[in-house]
């Protein structure tokens, strides 16, 4: 077993361009904020001789929680099951033009993630220096639309003003209309006042809202949960509420993009932070049981080792969680939790692009439609927004068909599907990659969604403790979601774990 005995105490911390640091770290940001108010004993480095803090997961919650407690004075090491750094943060290295297949913008309410990426030294770039993905064209029961035509078209399902709203906007823009969550705090979805919208989102949205049958239809094309009768309306008004608050923010910086990535891909980011610490982070490093003794937890790992330290953080999925085993048990409300809530389902096929076949049909090259492969883009992403690959992306219900499949039946399914749609396709496409969390054993799925019923049962209770074993991902962020809601649940189960040091 390796000797994981190393102690904190005395230890300096590097102060290198690519280093969290207490001069550098303390001071300007939101974490920073929250370690200062601790009591100073809390912030000392301890006396224990070994590891204070195992940290399992090395995406960005992880990273940002292990990141805080090296900073504070604490011997942290940080386990990965995957033999690779970043979580669902993945830029796909090996496409043409680097797209991301996960974690694509940060918002103007990523503080977090934008603050730490500047004290990395990482340049960012907004939508005007990643010209990507540009006009769709729609195919909606069998006939194309242009965009310019759908206002005037008869399968356009809306009624008034709402008929200017194009086919891929429909869910965000809909979702939104009247949403009580509108101008409230961030933290507002989980009060007992709002309960009464953790119903399905269909109900919701037909007797809430009055909408028909038709535009529910097109909006659940791209619902990124399952199914719309299967998500909590307040799981959508919560994404939607998010979104608000970022737009918010943007409008009083104008002269900053509202949008960015980090220059290079978004993957730099979680390399850097993990390049940071002063353990490196361990691959390959699966782990199934955590046994706590009150004193010490131990983390045992596939592949025969186990660590050992006074306190851990485990950031894994739920659907990833359910294979785990804790000694003593976890709570019974907690089980439950782990068990019934899942994260959305989605596949990308990845292919090269032998031909621009746009030219051929006169069509825009990138599709949204009510087919199964729901999303077919070409990225624009070389120097001067030249084409270089392009992808379907397929979420929700029509995903889970693919889980009977191997990744090569993947590609050919789904390229024989855009042929037989778009004729022009033929000979173009060369499949080279398929990208999907839940497909992968350490993934568990996009993100966390909620079913109807389980904000008010499961959402006030997702960030306590068990014994000395703390828990983030962005599961159980409270403000914020997607890659911002990571780095807020880091940084809270590292405060929590800083107050027990």
């Amino acid at each position: 077993m390796p000797d994981h005995t190393k102690t904190a105490q005395g230890r300096e911390l590097a102060m290198g361009p690519r280093r969290y640091s207490r001069r550098r770290f303390i001071g300007s940001s939101a974490s920073a904020l929250a370690v200062a108010a601790l009591p100073g004993a809390a912030r000392a480095a301890t006396n224990y001789k070994g590891l204070d803090a195992l940290v399992i997961g090395a995406g960005l919650s992880g990273l940002h929680a292990a990141c805080l407690l090296q900073e504070q004075g604490l011997n942290v090491l940080t386990l990965e099951g995957r033999n690779r750094i970043g979580g669902r943060v993945y830029t796909l290295m090996d496409v043409p033009g680097n797209p991301e297949a996960g974690g694509e913008w940060m918002g103007a309410n990523y503080a977090r993630m934008m603050d730490t990426a500047s004290k990395l030294g990482l340049e960012m770039l907004g939508p005007n220096e990643v010209s990507d993905i540009r006009e769709w064209c729609y195919r909606i029961r069998g006939e194309y639309i242009l965009a310019a035509d759908w206002p005037g078209h008869p399968l356009n399902p809306m009624q008034g003003d709402d008929r200017q709203i194009l086919p891929h906007r429909m869910l965000f823009v809909l979702s939104h209309k009247n949403n009580p969550l509108s101008g409230q705090p961030l933290d507002a979805w989980i009060t007992p006042e709002l309960a009464r919208y953790d119903i399905p989102q269909t109900h919701y949205l037909k007797e809430y809202l009055g909408f028909n049958e038709e535009t529910i239809r097109l909006m659940n094309v791209v619902i990124h949960t399952d199914h719309m009768n299967n998500t909590s309306a307040l799981h959508e008004m919560r994404r939607y509420a998010v979104g608000e608050f970022s737009a918010k923010l943007a409008a009083t910086r104008p002269d900053l993009p509202a949008w960015r990535q980090i220059k290079g891909g978004n993957s730099r980011l979680p390399e850097a932070m993990a390049a940071s610490l002063e353990n490196p982070v361990e691959l390959n490093k699966t782990v199934y049981a955590f046994e706590d003794n009150g004193s010490e937890v131990t983390a045992h790992c596939m592949d025969g080792t186990r660590y050992t330290a006074r306190q851990a953080i485990c950031s894994m999925p739920y659907p990833v969680l359910r294979k785990v085993k804790f000694t003593p048990r976890l709570p019974a409300r907690m089980e439950r939790a782990i068990d019934e809530i899942d994260y959305g389902t989605s596949i990308q096929v990845h292919f090269l692009l032998k031909k621009n076949f746009w030219e051929f049909d006169e069509l825009p090259a990138s599709m949204w439609t009510d087919e199964p492969f729901e999303r077919f883009g070409v990225h624009h992403r070389g120097p001067n927004g030249e084409p270089t690959s392009a992808v379907a992306f397929i979420n929700g219900n029509d995903a889970y068909k693919y889980d009977f499949m191997t990744d090569e039946q993947v590609a050919e399914f789904t390229m024989r599907a855009l042929e037989r749609a778009r004729p022009a396709l033929k000979g173009a496409l060369e499949p080279i990659g398929i990208q999907s969390c839940h497909r992968e054993v350490h993934g568990g799925g996009d993100w966390v969604f909620w079913r109807p019923g389980q904000v008010s049962r499961f959402a006030a209770h997702m960030r306590e403790a068990h014994g000395n074993i703390h828990f983030a991902g962005e599961h159980t962020a409270l403000l914020e979601r997607g890659m911002e809601g990571a780095f807020e649940s880091g940084e809270r189960a590292a405060v929590d774990a800083l107050l027990r040091a």
